[in-house]
Parts: C-alpha cells; sequence; structure tokens
C-alpha cells in the first residue's frame, strides 16, 4: 500500500537503556492473552514492576452467577442457552458461541492478572483498541496519573487474517497492517 506507507525515524540522541526495576511501567498491547500474556507474567517474576495491559475485549467487574464454578464448555453453552431464554432472547448457536466467547476471554485476562499479582507485579487492564489514538490516549492519561509514566512497551496486538496469500483481500491486509503497524505507531505517540 504506497498510498499508506508510513515509517518511524529516531529523532533524539542515544538513550542508555535500563534494566527495568520495581518503578518501570510497561505498556503492553495484546497482552492479557495467549503468549504475550505468559511473557508478561514472566517478566513479573523477574521484575515485579507494573504492567499496563492493552486489549479489546471487555472485561465485566464479575462474571455472571450461573457461570461460576463451571469450566466444562458444553455444560457453559447449556448454561448460556438457560440465561438467554430467561430473559426472552431467542439462544441461537452465533449468540451462544458469541457469549462464550466474551465469557471465557474474561476469565483469561482475570487470570493474567491474577499471575501477574502472584508473581509480584502490579497489573492494570484497559479496552482499548491500538488503531483508536485518541480513545487509547484519553484512556491510558487517566490510568498514568495512578502507574507514572510509561517506561517501557511490548506490542503483542495484532488482528488475524489466516487465508493463503491469494485469497487475501486488501481490507484483510489493511485490517493486519492497521493492528501491527499503526498500533506501533499510536502507542509511541501515547509515550
Amino acid at each position: 500500500h504506497a498510498a499508506a506507507r508510513r515509517s518511524l525515524e529516531w529523532s533524539g540522541s542515544a538513550v542508555p537503556m535500563t534494566p527495568p526495576d520495581r518503578q518501570s511501567v510497561f505498556l503492553i498491547s495484546g497482552g492479557a492473552r495467549g503468549i504475550t500474556a505468559q511473557c508478561v507474567i514472566h517478566m513479573a517474576r523477574h521484575y515485579r514492576c507494573t504492567f499496563i495491559l492493552l486489549g479489546r475485549s471487555e472485561l465485566p467487574p464479575t462474571e455472571p452467577e450461573w457461570a461460576r464454578d463451571c469450566t466444562d464448555p458444553a455444560n457453559l453453552k447449556q448454561r448460556i442457552a438457560a440465561d438467554l431464554t430467561a430473559h426472552g432472547e431467542k439462544a441461537t448457536p452465533a449468540r451462544i458461541q458469541q457469549l462464550f466467547n466474551t465469557l471465557t476471554a474474561g476469565r483469561e485476562i482475570r487470570q493474567t492478572l491474577d499471575s501477574i499479582q502472584a508473581a509480584g507485579g502490579r497489573a492494570y487492564y484497559l479496552s482499548a483498541d491500538v488503531t483508536e489514538l485518541a480513545r487509547l490516549r484519553a484512556k491510558l492519561s487517566e490510568l498514568t496519573i495512578q502507574t507514572g509514566p510509561i517506561t517501557g512497551i511490548l506490542h503483542g496486538a495484532g488482528t488475524l487474517a489466516d487465508k493463503l496469500i491469494e485469497a487475501k483481500t486488501a481490507q484483510d491486509f489493511d485490517r493486519v497492517y492497521a493492528a501491527k503497524v499503526e498500533g506501533l505507531h499510536n502507542l509511541l505517540a501515547c509515550v
């Protein structure tokens, strides 16, 4: 995409790297789930610092009562269907799967936050899209009052568009590019 081409350029003097310590504050995109979360937990064990985890998933404050202590996927989906029906909503397979995905994502995020705390770090989660600079900047400015300035970035956010290359569309490319390249640009703009 030549029309949307961007590059980053260093415009300052070299700053000596200092190792992370308890005062370090890392901004981690895509860090609440998956492999990036495992990296953050490992970092928490070694540096015991603060982590601001960014993800697009919303994190409800609590799970519904009917979902607690239910880990079997089939049983959980049955409970979701029952709750939808009880509230007069049609329990379609797509809606059940959507709620199941939201619930399991929330569990993964909470587990990551708990693991970071157990490892000696401090963790905060922000639901934010790295491609939306104004919202990202606003949310981070509120939180950094509490955490202190961001001293490091780990950019793990991404969007999947898994297909054979000849089946990819320009929109597939744009979505993946935006999360990785524009996302990094926006993270840097926030710090």
